[in-house]
């Protein structure tokens, strides 16, 4: 062997591996970015749980007809 073509094949096997390892960290990104979407997405749902049962309770007692009523004087004006 050549010491020529030596060079090109450790060339050509260094470009393999490096397209590899770039192929194995945008797999890896895509599934932290999932993961990471997945636990969003759930934190939102449960927010939007909570607060509709929060609401729900304040109606329960009533505390929104007070609301309305203690701010019903207050008109919104456009410039």
């Amino acid at each position: 062997m050549h010491p020529i073509e030596h060079y090109e094949t450790l060339r050509r096997g260094r470009e393999e591996l490096l397209k590899r390892a770039e192929y194995e960290r945008m797999v890896r990104k895509a599934k932290v970015d999932h993961i990471l979407n997945r636990n969003i997405h759930h934190a939102a749902i449960w927010l939007g749980i909570r607060l509709v049962n929060l609401g729900k309770k304040l109606e329960q007692f009533g505390y929104f007809t007070e609301a309305r009523h203690s701010h019903s004087s207050y008109t919104p004006t456009r410039p």
